[in-house]
């Protein structure tokens, strides 16, 4: 029997990264949302140890950046071949600087414990979010245009009934959630078994102070991770080990007598894999329940953010009344093409790495894989460009409609990209007065409008200096016209009305 009835707009299912920055960005955009976390604590190994420039940039406009910043691990990025840790390097692959010309953020190495400690905290931060750890969702079933849900406090056995109108299954790649639900997943589901051995040793005398990003040893085809700054370091061996695992660190180190000690270790399988739909009624999925990538690139916490970033503002839309109920069934349309891309970009670069052909991502480019995919769906207003995003593209940055709106310094410092986050932005330079005057007239939909007097902002937005972008509030562009129009109002009222997945959106005139 229940004793206890919660209501809430958002029940999220799951306290890892998808799980934890969709309560954040829930509470930012003013929607009541109850987070369960069967566990009681964060993860308990390293797992994930890597976020990009996109992630970052969203969780810099959330406020969490610079605490991630604080506990971020020194590495030297790119990664090294060797034979074993002790042998002079073969290769290495460092990756160019240029995060201040498309980004104003770089990527973060941080081990998911540490990662999910920051964000519960920011979570815990806001009072429209409930965080329930220990809490596991027992059944749940879709009543009317909501879930019904019964979760169980597990240290009491007590069960208590869940009523939302949306549920995020952010539970991970064995997703109880999905199960239910019959959603299948699609793509090879073993690229190969690997033994994770997590363990303690200082091997700063062979690093350095600043170790790479990874170590790929060649000898035994051992991929080596630092995880944290008190000497805790992984081993990823393919196979299953059978043997004692400090004797199998020794060994794929090349350091017979090295003093160590064992943390703990995990068979795990590599898949590249995405989820038949992301969707189904009012439940959503996102983050590993969408998509299992190999950690070729480590893309997957990323994509868990990129997941939920185009889904908050979505519910909070339709929250607030301003968002249609199309707008909601967008998120699968937009999200499910990425999820595929990534899988096969990922599974790709897994195989290349194993089978020691050559270095990874030979296909898109790692920044072209994090910040170049583009949305098209029916709350895209395109233009008819060209698809910025085909196979083996590098990232450039462009204002097309359904890229994320390019990165520029503006003149007090801050970047275009800290300009989208609760509402939509209008940007238009000087000369485009009349499109603010257009866009202050449409009412029913928050719209902030921004004065560009960077020179650079035309070229860069592919528009003449009287056009104007509309960009979402996830960051991506709705609409654009290059020049001036002819009746503005009409222009800005299609494109908020396409946008929002509305019928009409008013205007005062």
């Amino acid at each position: 029997m229940t004793s206890e009835v919660i209501e809430t707009p958002v029940l999220i299912v799951g306290g890892g990264p998808a799980g934890l920055t969709a309560s954040v960005l829930l509470s930012r955009h003013g929607v009541d949302s109850l987070l369960i976390d069967k566990r009681l604590d964060g993860s308990p190994l390293p797992r994930a140890r890597g976020m990009h420039s996109r992630a970052l940039e969203i969780l810099r406009v959330c406020g969490v950046e610079p605490d991630l910043r604080a506990v971020e691990l020194p590495i030297t990025p790119g990664a090294q071949w060797r034979a074993d840790l002790t042998s002079t390097p073969l290769r290495e692959d460092v990756p160019s600087a240029g995060h201040t010309t498309v980004s104003p953020c770089e990527g973060l190495a941080v081990s998911q414990d540490v990662f999910e400690a920051v964000l519960r905290n920011h979570a815990h931060g806001f009072t429209c979010a409930q965080l329930r750890l220990g809490v596991l969702l027992e059944s749940f079933r879709t009543v009317g245009d909501g879930v019904q849900a019964t979760v169980v406090e597990q240290a009491s056995d007590r069960r208590f009934e869940v009523r939302a109108r949306w549920m995020i299954a952010a539970d991970g790649a064995r997703s109880g959630v999905r199960a239910q639900l019959r959603i299948a997943m699609n793509g090879p589901d073993d690229l190969g078994q690997q033994t994770m051995i997590a363990f303690r040793a200082d091997l700063s005398a062979l690093t350095g102070p600043r170790p790479r990003g990874i170590y790929f040893l060649t000898a035994t085809g051992a991929a080596l991770i630092w995880t944290h700054t008190d000497d805790r370091w992984v081993i990823s061996q393919p196979g299953l080990v059978a043997a004692d695992p400090a004797t199998v660190v020794r060994r794929v180190l090349g350091l017979g007598d090295l003093p160590l000690d064992v943390l703990a270790t995990s068979p795990w399988t590599a898949a590249a894999q995405s989820a038949a739909r992301y969707a189904q009624g009012p439940v959503f999925l996102a983050g590993d329940a969408a998509h299992r990538f190999p950690p070729a690139g480590a893309t997957g916490v990323s994509a868990a953010i990129h997941d939920v970033h185009n889904l908050a503002w979505k519910i909070a839309a339709v929250v607030h009344r301003y968002g249609g109920e199309k707008l909601l069934d967008s998120y699968a349309t937009e999200r499910e093409p990425v999820g595929r891309r990534n899988a096969d970009e990922t599974g790709a670069a897994w195989t290349r790495i194993f089978s020691g052909n050559g270095a990874p991502f030979s296909g898109r480019s790692l920044a072209q894989i994090d910040m170049g995919y583009q949305y098209t769906s029916p709350v895209i207003v395109g233009d008819g460009s060209p698809n910025t995003d085909p196979p083996g593209a590098d990232y450039q940055q462009t204002a097309t409609p359904g890229c994320r709106a390019p990165h520029l310094w503006l003149a007090d410092g801050t970047s275009t990209i800290d300009l989208f986050d609760q509402r939509f932005v209008l940007l238009t330079a000087p000369p485009g007065h009349a499109w603010r005057h257009a866009a202050a007239l449409c009412t029913g939909v928050p719209v902030d409008s921004h004065i560009m007097t960077e020179p650079q902002w035309p070229d860069l937005y592919g528009v003449a200096p009287d056009g104007a972008v509309l960009v979402r509030p996830d960051g991506h562009v709705a609409w654009r016209s290059p020049t001036t129009s002819t009746d503005p109002v009409a222009d800005i009222r299609t494109a908020l009305t396409t946008s929002t997945g509305r019928r009409r959106v008013p205007s005062s005139t």
